[in-house]
């Protein structure tokens, strides 16, 4: 499978309306004293997160949250991501083809809509101190679900 590019000009969310049809991956060090990394994966079409999860950033990681959300969602005719660690994956290119998924490497496009969903997490948590990263997961969790739930 190849991986496709998108010109940073291309308006894709423009072109996406139906929950479903694409998600969107990025991930972000949160500001915490031992910098847990969260991944995200949301819907472009509603801007709601699907999975917001700490992991150790390895692929593994990825494709068994991707293969969760599958099993509860369906597949998405396509996955965006930016330049990260994941494009270069022969697991994830495998996965995706195995699920008929397209892997859209969209920098611009997945910043507009997960960077923003980053931020909104990092202020809600600005302030709490988890004493563990059980305790971090379910504040992590307790946001997403009130994502939609705020008016963001």
């Amino acid at each position: 499978m190849k991986l496709e590019t998108m010109p940073l000009a291309t308006p894709l969310s423009d072109k996406v309306t139906l929950p479903n049809e694409a998600w969107v991956i990025d991930s972000a060090l949160l500001n915490f004293a031992d910098r847990p990394f969260v991944m995200l994966v949301a819907d472009v079409a509603t801007r709601r997160p699907l999975s917001a999860t700490l992991d150790h950033a390895v692929i593994e990681d990825l494709i068994a949250t991707l293969q969760r959300l599958v099993a509860e969602l369906g597949s998405p005719e396509q996955v965006w991501m930016d330049r990260g660690m994941w494009h270069h994956s022969p697991l994830l290119r495998d996965w995706a083809e195995q699920h008929g998924i397209s892997l859209i490497n969209s920098p611009m496009q997945t910043k507009s809509i997960a960077e923003r969903m980053l931020r909104d997490l990092d202020t809600f948590l600005r302030g709490k101190r988890p004493s563990t990263a059980t305790a971090l997961g379910d504040n992590i969790e307790r946001w997403r679900q009130s994502y939609g739930r705020r008016g963001d």
